[in-house]
Order: structure tokens, then C-alpha cells, then sequence
């Protein structure tokens, strides 16, 4: 505010000069011009000071001009009064012409001003893309960093365990291996995924009220591995009393699970992690603190970014994408609630602090006791439908080994055709099949009454809500998304009943 007066001020003593200089010109000219042009001179006068002071600075100039004219130009000399009609019209003409040259470099210093504020917007844009364009660069080579780390030790432990196959101990190790890079993998994508789905509006939440507590256990034993692994000692501080809350329970253990990791790979071997319930105040509090590398002050305020870490160089000693604590902030957005992180500095470790409000939780209803018993694996029939022949092929021989008789199809027409000479009980439908996708063939496998009764199970890579929708409206039975775990299929097997 301070530096705009001063500059108006400057624009009005230019004013005053240029006016004074044209007076002083006006007045050498009088002899030739006598009482014509009154105004003439005065017309310099306003558009300098229009060029150089701008719009206020020609303003008073043109004023002053108007009154140094009248009072030492226009008869009677040494008054205000203008008696001849010619000089009004003079007057008249010179605030027209005045106003317009006014406004004409007014115009001319509004685009001028708009074109400079373009060109540093386009700077800047320009500067942004770069600085996007390299992190893209940088965010792909550390996207394949990321998948060759779990994919290394798969290709070694599936080219040992062709060595080793008589060394039962060694193998199942090699197994374990596999299982956990498989994980690794799955965990990646997930993220990716979720990330994806967030930043179109995509993702959707099935909220009820259950007990908060129920999915700190859950994402507990979820990283357990991990912390045993890194040997932390853990403690835990959950009350007695349940803790009810209106959320997706996928999603809320999935928040508490991207802290405890986070956590236990943030922390030296060994660290120490605390895990806090509480409620205060309407909400339900989570605090996930430990003593690990904690976070230095400039990167507190991105920590939630997505790909954001606290060590992005190429020699940093902790993997991952930098999505967990974002899809942290996201889903608790999403939830009505927050999440809040706080640390004193590097090697002073770190507390993040989730809030959820807090609801009612309804009594739950009795339920009858099941009298059926889940099926016997060796009396079930499945048949597969894959088009990725290793897919298929390896599936079918898990489930044989667990008993079941298995027939493979590598296409929809290949499977409408098995379906006319064979009633399975289950069929594991793959969705993207080439020609006619899985959802036709579900369609039409319903629409034949020799097949009611069977059960259509969706594996597919698709595993949003508008997905699962659809496969529900096709007419599947349930819906898992790849890549599939063998045990949690086996179990969804066993505890089907088709009809």
C-alpha cells in the first residue's frame, strides 16, 4: 500500500512538471498564438504523463491544463470565468480528446499487464510440466525399481526350486519366498490402483458401523510377519469396551495396516512401536507411534503426498512408492475423519494420529445356528475358464490336488460347449476373455435352465464396486479378484452350497 502512494505521488508531481513545462511553452507562444489553441500545448502535457505516470498522473494533468488554460490563456486573462462559446467548445474538445488518449494507454497498460501476467503463467506452467516431467521419469525408473526388487527373487527361488525338488526343507523355504514376493507384487498394484481410482472420483466405500477394534486386529496381524521379521517390540493399548465407527472395513484396516508398516520398515531392527485405541471427545482416536528415523520438519507438510518420501534418493534403504500414507490421508477423508503426523526430527522417531467419529453401534442379531456342513472337497466338479493357458492350467492342478474334479476352457464358446455335455458345480469364470467376454457367458450359462443351480464365480483383475456391480447384474454368484489366493478360493469352495 505503502509503495503504491508513493509512486501515485510521483506520477502527480510528473504531472505538475509537464504541465508547468507546457504552460511555460504556451506562454513563448502567445505573441503568435494569442487567445487560438488555448488548450493546444496542454494536450503534450496529458499524454506524457499518461506514457510515463499513467492513468492518475494524466488525469491531474489534464485538470491542471484545463485550469492553467483558463486562468492565463483564455480572455479574460487572471480569471476562471470562460465567457465565448468557441472556448467552451476548445474545453469541451480537450476533455473528450484527453479522456480517450487517457483510456487508450490505460487499455494499452491492461494488456500489456495481462500479456506480462501470461507469459509468467506460462513460465511457470512451463516450469511445472518440466518439473512433472521429471518426476514422472524419476516416479517410472523407481516404479521399476520397485518391481524388479520382488521379481529377482522369484525368477532365483523358481530356477532353485527345478534344482531342489527332492529337498523338501529348501523347497518349502523357496515357496515361502515366492509367496512373499507374490505379496509384495500384489501390494504395488493395489496402490497403484487405489491412487488411480481416488484421483477419478472412483473410489467407493461400503460403510456400516462396526467395532474399530475389530480392524486394528485385523491389520495387526496382517503386518505381524513384518515386525517379527524386524523383531519390534510392540505394544498395544486397545480398551475393553468397543470402539463403534461408520466406515468400510476393507478400507479402515487398510489404513491402520499402511501405518503399522510403515512404521516397522521406518524403524531400526529391533525399534519399538506403540499402537493406542482410545476415544476422546466424539471420536476415535488411533496413534501409531515408534522411535524409528522420524521426519525432518521440511518434509512434514508432503508426507502425505502421493510418491512422497522422506528419502526419494537412489540410495535410500527403505523400498515402496511412496503411496501408503497417501491413500492414508485419502481414505480418512473419505471417512469424515483425519490423520495428523508428528515428529521432532530425524532419528526422533514419529506418532501418526488417525480421528474417526465415533457412532452407536447397533446389538447385533441372533442368528440361527447353519446345520449344513461345507462340502467335501473330493465330490465337487469345477470348471475353469481362462485364457491365459498357464493360468488356467495351474489353477486346475490346485484344485486337483485338493480333491476336485476339474475340466479347463480357454474361451467362452469352448465353455458353452462343455456346459452342454457337463452340469459342474462351480465354474471360475475369467471376465476378459477375447470374443465374448465373461460377462456374455454368464449370461448366457443363466439363461440355460440345465445349468441352474451352478454356481459362477468371477477371477478377474477388475475389482472396483462398478465392477463387482456388474458382474453381479450378469449373474455371478461371487466375485475375487486375481491374482487369487489358493486358500482363500479353496475355502470359498468349501463353504459354498450350490443349490
Amino acid at each position: 500500500m505503502r509503495g503504491r502512494w508513493i509512486e501515485h505521488f510521483r506520477g502527480y508531481m510528473f504531472a505538475v512538471a509537464a504541465t508547468a513545462v507546457a504552460l511555460w511553452i504556451r506562454t513563448l507562444l502567445q505573441p503568435v498564438l494569442q487567445d487560438r489553441l488555448p488548450f493546444g500545448v496542454f494536450y503534450l502535457s496529458v499524454i506524457i504523463s499518461a506514457w510515463l505516470g499513467g492513468t492518475h498522473a494524466a488525469v491531474v494533468a489534464m485538470v491542471l491544463g484545463t485550469l492553467a488554460a483558463a486562468h492565463f490563456i483564455i480572455p479574460p486573462q487572471s480569471s476562471m470565468l470562460i465567457v465565448e462559446p468557441a472556448d467552451w467548445v476548445s474545453l469541451l474538445i480537450y476533455a473528450i480528446v484527453g479522456a480517450v488518449t487517457i483510456m487508450t494507454f490505460e487499455k494499452t497498460r491492461c494488456d500489456q499487464r495481462k500479456a506480462e501476467q501470461r507469459s509468467a503463467e506460462n513460465l511457470a506452467l512451463t516450469e511445472t510440466l518440466k518439473k512433472s516431467d521429471l518426476q514422472k521419469d524419476e516416479y517410472l525408473a523407481l516404479l521399476a525399481h520397485e518391481l524388479r526388487n520382488p521379481l529377482a527373487p522369484i525368477a532365483t527361488s523358481v530356477d532353485l526350486m527345478a534344482r531342489c525338488r527332492d529337498d523338501g526343507r529348501r523347497f518349502d523355504a523357496l515357496r515361502r519366498a515366492v509367496q512373499r514376493q507374490l505379496s509384495q507384487l500384489v501390494r504395488i498394484v493395489d496402490d497403484l490402483l487405489d491412487v488411480s481410482r481416488y484421483l477419478q472420483g472412483k473410489m467407493r466405500l461400503l460403510r456400516d458401523p462396526f467395532d474399530f477394534r475389530e480392524a486394528v486386529g485385523a491389520a495387526v496381524e496382517m503386518v505381524q510377519p513384518q515386525i517379527d521379521e524386524r523383531e519390534h517390540d510392540v505394544r498395544l493399548l486397545i480398551p475393553d469396551e468397543p470402539i463403534g465407527v461408520n466406515g468400510d472395513r476393507v478400507r479402515l484396516v487398510q489404513v491402520v495396516s499402511n501405518l503399522l508398516s510403515n512404521a516397522a520398515k521406518y524403524t531400526p531392527r529391533r525399534g519399538r512401536i506403540c499402537i493406542d485405541l482410545r476415544t476422546e471427545n466424539g471420536s476415535a482416536i488411533l496413534s501409531v507411534s515408534d522411535n524409528g528415523i522420524g521426519i525432518a520438519g521440511d518434509d512434514l507438510d508432503r508426507i502425505f503426498e502421493a510418491f512422497a518420501q522422506v528419502d526419494s534418493s537412489h540410495t535410500r534403504d527403505h523400498g515402496g512408492l511412496g503411496l501408503g500414507l497417501a491413500l492414508v490421508h485419502q481414505l480418512c477423508e473419505m471417512h469424515d475423519g483425519s490423520v495428523d503426523v508428528i515428529s521432532r526430527g530425524p532419528g526422533k522417531g514419529s506418532r501418526f494420529e488417525v480421528r474417526l467419529p465415533l457412532v452407536e453401534l447397533p446389538v447385533p442379531p441372533v442368528r440361527p445356528v447353519e446345520s449344513s456342513e461345507p462340502l467335501d472337497l473330493e465330490s465337487m466338479s469345477v470348471l475353469i475358464v481362462d485364457d491365459n493357458r498357464d493360468a488356467a492350467e495351474t489353477l486346475s492342478m490346485l484344485l486337483t490336488f485338493e480333491g476336485m474334479a476339474t475340466t479347463v476352457a480357454y474361451d467362452g464358446p469352448m465353455a458353452l460347449d462343455l456346459l452342454r455335455r457337463q452340469k459342474p458345480q462351480f465354474i471360475l469364470l475369467d471376465i476378459g476373455l477375447p470374443g465374448m467376454d465373461g460377462y456374455e457367458v454368464a449370461r448366457r450359462i443363466r439363461a440355460d435352465h440345465r445349468q441352474d443351480g451352478v454356481k459362477i464365480i468371477a477371477l478377474t483383475g477388475w475389482g472396483g464396486p462398478e465392477d463387482r456391480r456388474r458382474t453381479r447384474e450378469a449373474g455371478f454368484d461371487d466375485h475375487v479378484v486375481k491374482p487369487v489366493d489358493p486358500g482363500n478360493l479353496v475355502d470359498l469352495l468349501r463353504g459354498a452350497q450350490p443349490a
